[in-house]
């Protein structure tokens, strides 16, 4: 008779490894971990428990029996086997145990693994590979709770695809399903809570989106910034050679001088600017104004994009670099291509060419240029993503299917954008039409939304299907659908008249937006109640 099991997983790892100090408190992040993994409902039809269940070393051991006894008991009655691997495994005696139970009791399950500062190969290379790895549990010394939690939320949708065997995007999809159902719940409960027809009234009454809360107060001239972003929550424009911090947001804000001129400038950390010159770039500290990182770079300069410390810079000449938090520098691929594949008349063939657009995440580097052509790569083999069918008519004669190029606009037109969400599909901007791209197979969606016009930048919302659009002159409310992945609903539109092209940066938090202008005063934007002129802040849970 077959063994019916009473957990998901069992997660095998060293505690003191698992440690990680976040502000002044101490957590056991594979704590963290089990708390995100047993937050995930199990679908209908599958045997077992209604969540997903782990067993681990602390809270799921009865008092009683020997060490032997339990662990057999517990890895036996366990779907999976996860084991962390981090540094001190060798030398921890019972996680070497767990292991050597696990392979005499289940000799025919591949184990699944999480990397903690070492990788499985390096551990016990004659049973782990690194073929096997499930989640990276790696967390930036600097991170908060909220950014180690939201990692560890993201892992743990890898590692419940693989123990129920369905795909990570349905995980995701009914995870944060759950969630905006409780935030549904939640919210109903509180408006119900206030009972009264006068109250009812004013709720109906009002408008619920981003607001213009504030004006910050401009400095003597402020035309055209190269950027925006923040430190510490405060406000922060760039232009020239000097960042403007408003720490008051009443009065003018502070100066800092920088260590080189700035023609662009993106969030890199919490508290450094990615800044791009001409002709180099560096990565400015907001606190002093000096760079941490600096290199000259050939040719002129085109885009930028940063992602959680990771940076990459591309030039006219259609190169890009890359740059790891760690400071290491590499060029990026650059194979054969053909554009114009779609009209002969700018047909040319030559190496591919990086564009003025760039977004990044932890997988994919995207690539948009003026003259329509996109192309992914894929950062862990170094491959660019390629279609099994052309995302565009070919027109003969053509020299390969197979190209870097993965979609290429009508006549040349531009591509004004490009960002990826946080399910890591790629969001573009083609005309007044937004496209969505799976890179995992490089299937392209075109989107059925309101008219909007040309999108100058797109924002996604963390933890939600929701996003902000701008345009040259109005701020745009977007939300996925939940069923249909073609179709975009429009929430609300803000203009922006008479200010104009916009530049936008989202603090960490998701609740605030800095928006600065061609030649007027930034704003602060934040989802708030608007009734009669009166703005209430709606909080995080509801928003």
């Amino acid at each position: 008779m077959p063994i019916k099991p009473k957990f998901d997983l069992f997660i095998s790892y060293v505690r003191s490894d698992a440690r990680v100090k976040l502000g002044r408190r101490t957590f056991d992040i594979v704590e963290l971990l089990k708390r995100e993994l047993e937050s995930h409902v199990r679908p209908k039809g599958f045997p077992g428990p209604s969540n997903f269940v782990v067993c681990t070393d602390i809270d799921d051991f009865e008092l009683g029996g020997t060490f032997d006894q339990v662990m057999r008991d517990r890895i036996l009655h366990s779907t999976g086997f996860l084991l962390v691997c981090s540094p001190q495994v060798q030398a921890s005696k019972y996680v070497l145990r767990e292991i050597e139970l696990f392979r005499l009791l289940k000799p025919a399950q591949p184990p699944l693994a999480a990397i903690r500062g070492a990788t499985p190969s390096s551990i016990l290379p004659e049973f782990f590979s690194d073929q096997i790895v499930a989640a990276d549990l790696t967390c930036p010394a600097d991170a908060t709770l909220r950014e180690v939690r939201a990692t560890l939320r993201r892992e743990s949708h890898k590692i419940v695809a693989q123990i129920w065997g369905i795909p990570t995007r349905q995980v995701y999809d009914r995870f944060e399903e759950r969630r905006r159902f409780i935030r549904r719940r939640i919210a109903a409960a509180a408006v119900g809570a206030l009972g009264s027809l006068v109250g009812i009234v004013l709720w109906l009454g009002g408008e619920a989106g981003y607001h213009r809360v504030k004006e910050l107060t401009p400095p003597a001239k402020l035309v055209s910034p190269a950027g925006v972003g923040f430190t510490a929550s405060i406000p922060v424009v760039i232009r020239d050679r000097a960042a403007y911090i408003w720490k008051n947001p009443a009065i003018a804000p502070e100066k800092l001088d920088l260590s080189i001129y700035a023609l662009r400038a993106l969030q890199h950390s919490p508290s450094s600017m990615l800044v791009a010159d001409v002709n180099q770039f560096a990565i400015v500290d907001i606190s002093t104004g000096n760079s941490s990182f600096q290199r000259a770079f050939g040719g002129e300069f085109a885009g930028i994009a940063t992602w959680k410390g990771w940076s990459a810079v591309s030039n006219k000449d259609g190169a890009v670099l890359i740059v790891s938090p760690e400071g290491t520098v590499s060029e990026g691929p650059r194979p054969s291509s053909q554009t114009g594949r779609r009209f002969p008349t700018f047909r040319e063939t030559g190496p591919f060419r990086y564009g003025e657009h760039l977004a990044l995440n932890e997988h994919y580097l995207a690539s948009a240029t003026l003259t329509g052509q996109l192309g992914i790569l894929d950062r862990k083999t170094g491959h660019f993503v390629v279609a099994d069918i052309p995302q565009f008519p070919l027109v003969e004669p053509i020299e390969r299917k197979e190209d870097p190029v993965l979609y290429e606009t009508e006549n040349t037109r531009p591509i004004s954008t490009v960002a990826f969400l946080p399910d890591g599909d790629l969001m573009f901007a083609e005309g007044g039409g937004l496209r969505r791209i799976d890179p995992s197979s490089g299937k392209i969606t075109f989107l059925s939304h309101c008219p909007i016009e040309l999108a100058r930048q797109i924002i996604p919302l963390p933890r939600s299907h929701r996003l902000i659009v701008l345009t040259t002159s109005t701020l745009e409310e977007l939300e996925m659908d939940k069923d249909d992945r073609s179709k975009v609903h429009c929430l609300r539109r803000s203009t922006l008249a008479p200010k104009s092209a916009p530049r936008a940066a989202l603090s960490n938090d998701g609740q605030t937006l800095l928006v600065a202008y061609f030649d007027a005063a930034p704003d602060v934007w934040q989802p708030t109640y608007s009734l009669f002129g009166l703005q209430v802040r709606l909080p995080s849970w509801l928003w």
